[in-house]
């Protein structure tokens, strides 16, 4: 009968380790089951949630469960931290990462990293958040799993966004959107789209927030997660709030409204219960304000939320204030000053309690970043007595070392400064040299062109208009023997005056070639002296009064008074010359010219009338450039050259005067320039040859 025991007890020990693994698993299921639990209570009862987180890690430190036990003090850290307890936040989450890297387990000391830096961040303690999360990023390998490379990536976009540092927090957010698309899931995506809507309605781009939100509201719906979903809802509700789209936000406010009640969660049941109220407040619908804003009252009271009762007691007493204002009731007034003083009193109550509690924070804050100081310092004493060891030895070969490079590296840099001195001194020379020689190159380029174009200009009117004249004068000349010896005396005394008039024609061209070509070229100077414009207009009006005679045309002189000009005499002669004959020429039989001048303080104004054919308005824009397709014949069939008025123009500019015209087709046109007047200052200017 004993011929068996060892076989007996070896599958009885068998048995009762599968039974011992069984219930290991079952132990740890039931264990995730009451984190999970605890979770979900997390999003209405905080307290209740941290009670349960607490007995978790207590009873899975018993049990031997150190990664479950590491994950419920994670999660109680994040409560306490959550409800304002915030030494006793860091205290746990700092007993938990000693023992993870004591364990050198590398995902979960990214995990409570990450937990730390969250803290650190809802403290405003944003260097030590960052450095924690950079401590996290070298923990990361090609073979860390991507839940935990998205939050820490998550998380710096989070704390840079509450630093205000918005185009950091974009760039981690853009970086998980773009790198990192397909291997985010569903929830990624949401948590992912909502975070980057978060920044731009920050910055108050509402328009792409809006993009934003609507994005990670497609994805939410694509899961179960009614939290979220009710999240991103009244997200979506306080954001149209904010652009005054008030049906949109009423929409979504209702949405989130009834998720939130079936979730249970009276923090943002209140908050939906108060954007409902602004919407109706802001409808002016006061009595259906008042029903949100006093059940928000009555959640906030029985969460015992004083920031929300402070906001709600000030919402109330607005919202009577314009009710009352909108209906006279006094009685509403009444309301508005009750919730007013309410609303004031709440607020300095709150004010002390954040005092003291701010206080008993920093107290108890000094305390831990005291004990947290020592175990730091003797960790690094035991560090640093293992690191003198090392140093010494390293201490006097490096010396030597560093010593030769410096001497090598300043022997270095001092060549390269003295040899790219030199250098830069030698290209600035060549610069300024090349660059002076192609500013006179240039200058020398357009005094050039403008030389060309001048002869060019010059030799085409000479080649036809002055040409045409003398063709016809030397006709003249051959009929003129063969009249004589036939007697015919009518025809020469007719060819006569067509000679003479064709001298006048080639005289007037010459004059005004020579004037324009003089001062194209550069080459004319003005001898500015004061004279007589009464002169002037008499002189001419006594040399044109034949040739306006033999037209039949009456040419008209009207003077007011006699004004005395700083201007050269022979320029303003040949502007007034060349405008009266060009009146002429362009005026019918019995058609006026008529000439007028006027003073003001500082200048003369001289006009020449005719009544004569007119100037397209096309035609004027080109009148005072010299052009050939421009030029046209007199009424009685007289050569135009176009260079009369152009010469007109650069002899007002010299003299510092203006020329215009105003002109109507088939009615007449009148040209007016402007000249200054005589005076002592432009005299002594003159004196001292310095251009005025």
């Amino acid at each position: 009968m004993f011929k068996y025991p060892p076989v007996l007890i070896f599958l009885l020990l068998t048995m009762l380790s599968l039974a011992s693994k069984s219930q290991d698993i079952r132990d740890t299921a039931d264990y995730r089951a009451l984190v999970e639990q605890a979770n979900s209570i997390a999003n209405s009862k905080l307290d209740s949630a941290l009670i349960l987180y607490l007995n978790i890690a207590k009873d899975t430190e018993k049990a031997g469960y150190q990664q479950l036990n590491w994950e419920a003090k994670m999660k109680a850290g994040a409560t306490y931290s959550d409800l304002g307890k915030k030494d006793s936040a860091l205290l746990i989450l700092q007993d938990t990462y000693r023992e993870i890297a004591a364990q050198r387990d590398s995902a979960y000391q990214l995990k409570v990293l990450i937990k730390l830096a969250d803290y650190y961040a809802d403290n405003y303690e944003f260097e030590r958040a960052i450095i924690h999360l950079l401590d996290a990023q070298k923990l990361m390998t090609n073979s860390t799993p991507f839940p935990l490379r998205f939050d820490v990536l998550n998380t710096l976009g989070q704390v840079h966004k509450k630093m205000k540092d918005y185009t950091s927090a974009l760039k981690y957010y853009r970086l998980l959107e773009t790198d990192f698309f397909y291997q985010l899931n569903d929830f990624d995506r949401f948590l992912v789209f909502m975070n980057i809507g978060n920044v731009y309605l920050e910055t108050k781009d509402y328009a792409k927030t809006e993009e934003l939100y609507l994005k990670a509201y497609a994805e939410i719906q694509k899961i179960d997660d009614s939290a979220n979903l009710a999240l991103i809802t009244y997200n979506l509700g306080n954001l149209y709030f904010k652009q005054r789209k008030n049906i949109q936000a009423t929409k979504f406010a209702e949405k989130a409204l009834k998720s939130y009640t079936v979730i249970g969660n009276k923090v943002y049941i209140e908050f939906c219960y108060r954007l409902l109220g602004a919407l109706q407040y802001r409808f002016r619908n006061f009595q259906a304000a008042e029903k949100y804003y006093l059940k928000a009252l009555q959640i906030a009271n029985e969460i015992d939320n004083r920031n929300s009762l402070i906001g709600n007691y000030l919402n109330l007493a607005m919202n009577y204030r314009a009710w009352g204002k909108s209906t006279a009731d006094t009685a509403k007034y009444e309301k508005a000053w009750k919730f007013h003083k309410m609303w004031a009193n709440l607020k300095d109550s709150l004010y002390q309690s954040n005092l003291a509690n701010q206080a008993l924070e920093l107290e108890k804050k000094y305390e831990t970043e005291k004990k947290n100081a020592k175990i730091t310092m003797l960790e690094k004493d035991n560090q640093l007595q293992a690191d003198e060891l090392i140093l010494e030895q390293q201490q006097r070969r490096f010396m030597w070392i560093v010593i030769a490079l410096m001497t090598i590296i300043i022997g270095v840099v001092v060549y390269f400064m003295v040899y790219f001195r030199r250098v830069n001194d030698q290209l600035k020379r060549q610069s300024r040299l090349i660059f002076d020689q192609k500013e006179q190159i240039t200058d020398q380029n357009i005094q050039l062109q403008k030389a060309v174009n001048t002869q060019n200009k010059l030799f085409g009117i000479i080649a036809h208009d002055l040409r045409s004249p003398l063709v016809s004068v030397n006709n003249f000349v051959r009929l003129l023997n063969y009249y004589i010896a036939d007697g015919r005396y009518d025809k020469i005394t007719r060819m006569a005056k067509e000679m003479d008039r064709k001298n006048d024609q080639v005289l007037e061209l010459t004059d005004n070639l020579l004037n324009w070509a003089r001062s194209q070229s550069g080459g004319l100077t003005p001898v500015l002296q004061h004279i007589s414009l009464n002169e002037i207009l008499d002189e001419c009006y006594e040399l044109y009064l034949p040739v306006a005679e033999r037209k039949e045309i009456s040419l008209e002189l009207e003077a007011e008074g006699n004004c005395l000009l700083w201007a050269d005499r022979d320029m303003v002669r040949t502007i007034c010359r060349n405008l009266i004959n060009n009146a002429l020429k362009f005026t019918p039989q019995k058609g006026t010219v008529r000439l007028n001048y006027s003073c003001t303080k500082t200048e003369a104004r001289v006009s020449v009338s005719d009544t004569g054919m007119g100037i397209s308005p096309d035609r004027q824009k080109r009148l005072f450039n010299v052009s050939k397709e421009d030029v046209r014949n007199g009424t009685d069939g007289e050569r135009s050259s176009g260079l009369g008025l152009s010469v007109c123009k650069e002899f007002c500019e010299i003299l510092h005067g203006k020329i215009s015209v105003r002109s109507q087709e088939n009615t007449g046109s009148t040209f007016t320039f402007t000249m200054p007047l005589y005076a002592d200052e432009l005299k002594e200017l003159a004196a001292l040859d310095i251009p005025d």
